[in-house]
C-alpha cells in the first residue's frame, strides 16, 4: 500500500494529516474509549479517497481528562485558537505548524468498532470508529441538513464496505426521497485525493441501486 505521504499531493494536506495524527495520539492517551467518526474516520480507517480536515469524536464528559488533553496538546506545540466546552460537546480550533484543524467532540457513549487508523507515514494505530453502516446513517443525516457533496461522496464510497444491507436501507430510502442537488458541486474536485471524481448523477444512480 502506498503511504499517505506519497498519495497526498498538496503540502498543506500533508501538514494537516500530520497534525491530525498528533491529535489522535494525544486523544487516545487520555480517552482510550474515544470513537472516531466523520470524514477523517472514513479516509483514515476505511482507506477513503476524500481528504477531510476535521477530527470528530465521541467521548465521555470528563473535564479533568479534557483539560489534560488540551494541556498535552499545548505541550506538544499546538496553539489553541478556540475552545468551547458545553454540556454536550467540545468545539475547538488548534494550530500546529501554521495549519489549523478543528477538533469536535460529542459527549455520547457509542459502541466502538476496532479499526486500524492509517498515519501519514503509512503506519497504523488501533482506534475505535463506527461501522460503515453507522457512518452511512450519520452521513445521510448530515447531507439532508447541509446538502454538501462530500456527504454524498462518502455514502457512495462507504456502500462498498456494507455487510448488512437492511441496516442502511431505511436511511437510503429517506435520502433518495428527500434528495436535493448539493450546494457545492465543484468542491469535490479539490477533496478527492486521486483518481476519478464521479459526478452527482453517477453517485445517485449507484445509491439508488441499493434502494430498489
Amino acid at each position: 500500500m502506498i503511504p499517505l505521504s506519497l498519495r497526498l499531493k498538496k503540502a498543506r494536506h500533508k501538514e494537516i494529516a500530520r497534525t491530525q495524527d498528533l491529535m489522535i495520539e494525544e486523544l487516545y492517551k487520555q480517552f482510550n474509549e474515544a470513537v472516531l467518526h466523520g470524514g477523517t474516520a472514513i479516509w483514515r480507517c476505511y482507506q477513503g479517497n476524500r481528504f477531510s480536515e476535521d477530527v470528530d469524536v465521541y467521548i465521555k464528559r470528563d473535564i479533568n481528562r479534557i483539560n489534560n488533553l488540551f494541556k498535552n496538546l499545548e505541550k506538544a506545540g499546538f496553539i489553541v485558537e478556540k475552545k468551547k466546552i458545553s454540556e454536550n460537546s467540545i468545539f475547538s480550533k488548534l494550530q500546529f505548524n501554521r495549519v489549523t484543524v478543528r477538533f469536535e467532540a460529542l459527549f455520547k457513549t457509542k459502541k466502538g468498532f476496532l479499526k486500524e487508523y492509517e498515519t501519514i507515514e503509512g503506519n497504523f494505530i488501533t482506534v475505535y470508529t463506527l461501522t460503515p453502516e453507522e457512518l452511512i446513517k450519520e452521513k445521510v443525516n448530515a447531507y439532508l441538513k447541509r446538502f454538501k457533496i462530500r456527504d454524498i461522496y462518502d455514502i457512495f464510497f462507504l456502500l462498498r464496505h456494507v455487510k448488512d444491507e437492511d441496516e442502511v436501507l431505511k436511511e437510503l430510502k429517506v435520502l433518495t426521497k428527500r434528495f436535493k442537488q448539493p450546494i457545492d458541486k465543484e468542491d469535490l474536485k479539490v477533496l478527492v485525493i486521486e483518481g476519478l471524481v464521479p459526478d452527482v448523477k453517477q453517485m445517485l444512480m449507484y445509491i439508488n441501486r441499493w434502494v430498489k
